[in-house]
């Protein structure tokens, strides 16, 4: 029997079910993501925005009920689960400066309510790395790890023991140059109150 963490030929379909038996077996999920929100942590209006920006044209209609499938995402996250964002997407207004005020609103609640979940941000600034390769996801369960990597036009899931590799030595730099989950919170929270103070003030 093919297990979730064995490479076989796939439809598209069998590839996000394989995706999402990886993350519901996982017991660590660590995702770097140098350019959006990630996925996992998106609200309503800043995901249609993020889909929209990416998939123009699709339909509106499914539109939403992707967006509404990545706003229930984190209800079913169980593993302890770390999450590196570059600063440059706090400032982002995906959907709008309301859509992103919401969204780092909803960064600040979901951190409180979820104690096995981690916020950490990279700071602008930071030295060359190589998540500047993009962005990806890391998940470990049972002595088993595998790496989520998503571009434009396709992704990939790989357990090859030299990509896993490249990718556990990526995230530990990371790790390194990334705040501290306090300042990284206290980063989200200036974030929001001064773009909340330009929308009272906008003509």
């Amino acid at each position: 029997m093919t297990t979730i963490w064995e490479p076989p030929g796939e439809t598209l379909g069998e590839h996000i079910q394989r995706l999402t038996a990886i993350e519901a077996a996982a017991e660590t999920v660590h995702t770097w993501q140098p350019l959006l929100i990630p996925g996992a942590l998106q609200g309503y209006a800043y995901a249609c925005g993020a889909i929209r920006s990416t998939s123009p044209a699709l339909p509106l209609e499914t539109v939403g009920e992707r967006a509404d499938v990545r706003r229930g995402r984190i209800d079913q996250l169980r593993a302890a689960s770390t999450f590196i964002i570059d600063e440059g997407a706090l400032y982002r207004p995906v959907g709008g400066t309301a859509a992103l005020v919401d969204q780092l609103e909803r960064l600040l609640a979901v951190e409180a309510l979820q104690p096995r979940l981690t916020l950490r941000i990279l700071p602008q600034g930071a030295e060359a790395h190589p998540g500047l390769a993009g962005p990806f996801t890391l998940y470990r369960a049972a002595g088993q790890r595998a790496v989520f990597v998503e571009s434009l036009t396709s992704s990939e899931i790989t357990t090859r023991p030299d990509d896993v590799a490249a990718y556990v030595s990526a995230w530990e730099r990371l790790e390194g140059l990334a705040l501290s989950p306090r300042q990284s919170l206290e980063l989200i929270d200036g974030t929001k109150g001064a773009l909340c103070r330009r929308l009272r003030t906008k003509p």
